[in-house]
């Protein structure tokens, strides 16, 4: 029989594990490797993160295939209903530009989450709902105005779907400006995104991704219904805190 600490301290150990995990009920992909029909920090139903985060531990990011229309994903009602609330008001501009871009409105309420909380007023160099570059712009000009801020986001969301064949990974990677070797973008000596090069000088100068689990908390947290910035903050193996102290990768 075990020692009574040692039972304890199994027992605690079994409880954190429970407590970080969540059953969404919607299945599995599957086309994602390492899915899981409970969401996990480092899995969840639209695959692992090892997988989503292929060769960032090693030569550089390859963005794996996963197609947009295979994704599991909750609908605009649930999502409202629960951990979209704050995205609700702002439902007409994302109906009006994803049927502008042919996109479902849902992706674009996931995608401002994820980016801004779904608050409008959020600051910094690319500013409101959709946090998009200002080159996605008609006219060049960040604003925080919704009507074009939501069509900014979605007019660079499917101009990456188009560009990567509808890669998810791809597509939701790079508009948090992940890249691969294949960009060609000349960071990080021309390799894709590796997990020492948010916080390596190049990485902090070009304001690269500080986020390295991006696309778990995106792919397996707002789309199944789950919030990785509230309940569900354990989401994501690398648990980024925007800084660099302490030795933190991101």
């Amino acid at each position: 029989m075990p020692h009574r600490k040692t039972l304890l301290l199994l027992i605690a150990c079994a409880a954190t594990s429970l407590a970080q995990s969540s059953d969404p009920g919607l299945g599995t992909n599957p086309d994602a490797q390492g899915a899981t029909s409970d969401v996990t920090p480092g899995s969840g139903p639209n695959g692992s993160e090892d997988f989503l985060n292929t060769g960032v531990r090693g030569e550089g990011w390859t963005a794996p295939f996963l197609s947009w229309d295979s994704l599991i994903k909750v609908d605009r009602p649930t999502f409202y209903g629960n951990v979209g609330s704050s995205c609700q008001q702002y439902d007409w501009a994302f109906q009006q530009s994803g049927d502008s871009h042919g996109i479902d409105p849902v992706f674009l309420a996931f995608i401002a989450m994820q980016e801004s909380s779904c608050n409008a007023d959020a600051g910094g160099p690319t500013p409101g709902l959709m946090q998009v570059a200002c080159e996605n712009y008609p006219d060049h000009q960040c604003t925080n105005d919704v009507a074009k801020n939501v069509d900014a986001g979605a007019a660079f969301l499917k101009q990456q779907l188009d560009a990567t064949g509808r890669n998810a990974i791809k597509t939701i990677g790079n508009y948090n400006g992940w890249f691969t070797e294949g960009d060609e973008t000349g960071l990080n000596n021309g390799r894709g995104l590796t997990e020492d090069y948010p916080c390596s000088a190049d990485g902090q100068a070009h304001g690269q991704p500080q986020n390295l689990d991006y696309l778990q908390q995106t792919l397996n947290g707002w789309f199944v219904g789950l919030n990785p910035q509230g309940d569900e903050n354990w989401i994501g193996q690398y648990q980024c805190k925007g800084s660099c102290d302490n030795d933190q990768l991101c």
